[in-house]
């Protein structure tokens, strides 16, 4: 990190470029047509229609809702700036007037001498790789230079490139700083501002210019006297928790092939000891495991070791590996027979096999005679906290309390390695005998698309996703801890008031509601007043308004909280 001596500082007008952020995919809804499990590993969620049905109806669920908050945009004219974009033909033309006026900076700095043509190739290319709206932007040719200075580094280091500047201000009451960042990675603003904004840090001009996944941005800051030191610290997390990572994921295919491989082996999985010396898959005349890589066999399990005990849901089992209960989900499209392929994400894997108590624990995945492809984790006594509610089980205050700190827990320590928990929802909480609670259902193993099968289309889960999320480009917008803050919030009323948010409602209505309208469910008046101020602190509209995961955890932790034994 770079920090400069104090300069006279420009106007600080507020200006916001920055894109959305990839939405994903959640548990379908809960209603009749809808059966829930939760196996071992507790992800299996099936439905009475068939996989077409399901597909059409889910499909002309999406195109709903879309149509509907498109509809609702326009009678609000929230697209007037995007319609009255120029066409490429005028795009094309501005950018050649912005380089005329580059050159003709360009002159003043080398007067009376022809420009170099490696430099003027070279800030072509700086231009060319940023979007219009830098060229637009009008920035000194100093500056210029020094934005290109920082990409470099930021290519070369393969991390965030920073220099902080200390401008004068004679207007405002503290010091106010320049941020120039630059890193060749998307960042998520919404996930960056959470962190930077606060009582002692104020941002005062945003600007983020992001092009083909490689970020430049130039921030404006007002910090309070006093606090400079903490906050050049709070710049470094701010950008760490804000890179997006490229997923990063092993692919493992299988095919029909009649031919024999050697097996590969093992090594110890969390609790499951897996003895090295012995193969850890069994090939036969059916299947056969093309790798590419060792790594990847390091999580196939021995099927021999692995026994199938009872079914609990469509697609979910109770099983014992070695001597150990543990849970089994079967992966959709990935049967005995079928030539198909999967993926291991690595940032969950080292998330699922770190040994939290919040976290379930991944064992590796068996690819079955019977069943096919399937991903073994810890047994949850418990079920999740969908199925406790659906056997009509009251939950105490304390209760609710205890598994809400838990939820945010296992949130925080993910959102502390970089990555936000997907869809949080009932259905995803799972509790062991002790009603210790853990994330599960993080989609550690995806089958990718199977040879002649369609993949499975999913619906999200309204009741439980933010407005942000909900309103967002499909295509681009990803959780964060603070839309995981806001489902978090909605799970504690389902577990105060037993009941589906929204059930009044179709789907089409609770999300335009939600992301438009600031629909929230109504909290009963006999709700504890501990978890009703939380509730509506985490449904804030602002994402950088609600509160840490940190401060919920003081909340629920407090001591007096364990002596409120109010049920619902």
């Amino acid at each position: 990190m770079l920090v400069e001596p104090r300069e006279h500082g420009r106007g600080h007008g507020e200006q916001v470029l920055m894109r959305t952020q990839d939405r994903s995919e959640g548990p379908p809804e809960n209603s009749a047509s809808a059966t829930s499990s939760s196996a071992a590993g507790g992800v299996g969620v099936g439905l009475k229609e068939t996989p077409s049905a399901m597909q059409k109806r889910l499909q002309r669920l999406s195109r709903n809702v879309s149509e509907a908050i498109a509809s609702l945009k326009n009678s609000l004219n929230l697209d007037s700036v995007r319609d009255s974009l120029p066409p490429p033909s005028k795009i094309e033309s501005c950018r050649k007037v912005v380089w005329c006026s580059v050159v003709k900076n360009l002159t003043q700095l080398y007067p009376g001498s022809q420009l170099p043509e490696k430099l003027v190739s070279n800030i072509r290319k700086h231009y060319d790789s940023l979007p219009l709206s830098y060229a637009q932007a009008g920035f000194d040719m100093k500056d210029v230079f020094m934005h290109i200075k920082l990409i470099e580094q930021a290519s070369v280091d393969d991390q965030p490139a920073i220099l902080i500047q200390e401008v004068s201000d004679d207007e405002v009451q503290g010091s106010v700083f320049r941020l120039t960042f630059a890193c060749n990675t998307s960042i998520s603003w919404p996930a960056m501002s959470g962190n930077l904004d606060n009582a002692s840090i104020c941002c005062k001009k945003i600007q983020i210019f992001d092009k083909k996944g490689f970020t430049l941005g130039i921030i404006m800051l007002l910090v309070q006297a006093g606090q400079e030191k903490l906050f050049k610290t709070r710049i470094e997390n701010a950008l760490k928790s804000a890179v997006k990572k490229p997923k990063l994921t092993m692919k493992l295919p299988f095919g029909l092939c009649g031919c024999q491989e050697e097996s590969t082996t093992g090594r110890k999985l969390g609790e499951i000891e897996e003895d090295c010396s012995e193969p850890n898959f069994r090939n036969d005349e059916w299947q056969t495991v093309q790798s590419g890589g060792d790594e990847i066999g390091n999580w196939l399990l021995n099927s021999d070791s692995l026994e199938f005990i009872d079914q609990i849901g469509p697609s979910t089992f109770k099983g014992v590996y070695k001597g150990k209960r543990v849970g089994i989900e079967k992966l959709k499209g990935c049967d005995k027979g079928n030539s198909y392929a999967f993926e291991l994400q690595k940032d969950l894997l080292e998330l699922m096999t770190s040994g939290h108590k919040n976290i379930l624990q991944f064992c590796g995945v068996c690819v079955d005679d019977v069943h096919g492809l399937c991903v073994v984790t810890k047994f949850m006594d418990g079920g999740s906290v969908h199925d406790v509610m659906m056997k009509n089980k009251k939950l105490q205050s304390k209760e609710i309390i205890r598994i809400a700190a838990d939820v945010a827990e296992g949130i925080r320590f993910m959102n502390d390695h970089g990555v936000a928990y997907r869809d949080l929802n009932t259905q995803r909480i799972l509790l062991d005998r002790h009603w210790n609670a853990c994330l599960g259902d993080m989609g550690i193993v995806s089958a990718c698309k199977s040879v002649g099968e369609a993949m499975e289309y999913e619906t999200d889960g309204y009741r439980w996703l933010a407005p942000e999320i909900i309103a967002g480009d499909p295509e681009s917008v990803t959780e964060t801890w603070m839309s995981n803050v806001y489902s978090l919030g909605m799970v504690i009323w389902e577990m105060v008031t037993g009941e589906a948010a929204y059930s009044a409602y179709s789907p089409v209505q609770a999300a335009v509601g939600i992301a438009a309208c600031g629909l929230r469910p109504e909290i009963p008046k006999e709700c504890p007043q501990i978890l009703r101020a939380l509730m509506v602190k985490c449904w804030n509209n602002i994402p950088s308004k609600r509160p840490q995961l940190s401060e919920i955890l003081s909340i629920l932790l407090r001591p007096n909280n364990n002596s409120n034994d109010g049920s619902r």
